[in-house]
């Protein structure tokens, strides 16, 4: 599941990337701000997974405790 959240900005940066090696001209301070936000919003909802995926296995401890 990691490898999926990691992948859903991988054709944006490819973009990004092959435009600056290509030398066809610079991403434009826009188009930066833009992958720049989505890659700071990605990196918010990625802590926000853990996060909850860290409360769902502490309930399942709970649960499997209560039920003994």
């Amino acid at each position: 599941m990691a490898a999926q959240r990691d992948d859903v900005l991988g054709p944006a940066r490819a973009t990004d990337n092959r435009r600056w090696r290509g030398g066809r001209g610079r991403v434009r301070e826009a188009e930066r701000a833009e992958l720049e936000r989505l890659r700071r919003e990605i990196g918010e909802k990625n802590k926000r997974i853990r996060e909850l995926e860290m409360e769902r296995d502490v309930f399942k401890r709970c649960m499997a405790l209560w039920v003994k």
